[in-house]
């Protein structure tokens, strides 16, 4: 499912719930830590105004970030073409575009994501290599394509009474040209970390890319390398109003877990 709703029924047991689980850490405390016996630990790293929380049993970093709305840039309001990221963080040259912004810096976050065992398998390092593989074209290869680990990414906020949890890709709509014709469509992204932003230093501080963009760490590989032929609009009924706090939560599909052989 790619839509949770905690509703108010749910919230009616929190109170039992929270006495259950205060009973069971309690419990786990008076037990002696061994090397067979060790509690998973959390690592918060704080920022200006905003927190990374890395969580190595989930296999997942969970980041807070700014909603922003500014409506001169491409897919925020109207429909628009972008390699730039819907997810970054402060500072980078692409500040300007993201509509999700943390000051959690991209090299920490980076770090994160690489302690929950998330690998890179493809990255594109070099301009020559960039402009001799950008886009769709009948010559394109398997090569022409960033990889790695699938990657989800899940907006948390609240609403009213309840804490949603909704993928990132369901508040983003598609619309591509087919025959000359527009064709809107769900985005369908396939998130994948191939780390190539952080691996050359790239200052975008793009995080989370659509088209297949090497300037971040995580991007849309349904595409190759630089596909910039989609355009993409915010819907803006569904998305928290500009301004608030959300969480990001990016989850390794793998983890530290051995991945099957191909």
């Amino acid at each position: 499912m790619k839509r949770i709703r905690i509703q108010n029924l749910w919230l009616n047991s929190f109170t039992v719930a929270a006495v259950i689980a205060t009973i069971i850490v309690i419990a786990m405390a008076a037990v002696p830590a061994t090397k067979g016996n060790t509690m998973p630990k959390l690592t918060v790293i704080k920022g200006e105004s905003d927190t990374m929380t890395i969580d190595n049993k989930a296999r997942e970093i969970r980041i807070t970030a700014t909603i922003t709305k500014d409506c001169s840039k491409p897919s925020v309001c109207d429909w628009g073409r972008r390699g730039q990221a819907f997810f970054g963080s402060k500072g980078g040259k692409a500040e300007p575009f993201f509509i999700f912004a943390t000051d959690i810096n991209r090299p920490e976050i980076d770090k994160a994501v690489k302690s929950v065992g998330m690998k890179a398998s493809r990255q594109l390092l070099n301009k020559s290599e960039v402009d001799q593989r950008t886009g769709l074209k009948p010559t394109t290869l398997k090569d022409d394509y960033l990889d790695g680990d699938p990657v989800m990414v899940v907006i948390r906020f609240s609403k009213g009474s309840d804490i949603v949890e909704t993928a990132i890709e369901e508040f983003i709509e598609e619309k591509i040209i087919v025959d000359g014709k527009e064709v809107i469509k769900p985005y369908t992204p396939h998130f994948v970390y191939h780390g190539s932003g952080e691996a050359i230093s790239y200052p975008s501080g793009c995080v989370v890319c659509p088209s297949g963009c090497y300037g971040g760490i995580i991007a849309d590989n349904s595409v190759p390398l630089l596909t910039t032929s989609s355009y993409f609009r915010f819907n803006w009924d569904k998305m928290p109003a500009p301004g608030s706090k959300v969480e990001l939560i990016l989850k390794s599909v793998y983890g530290k877990m051995e991945k099957k052989s191909k």
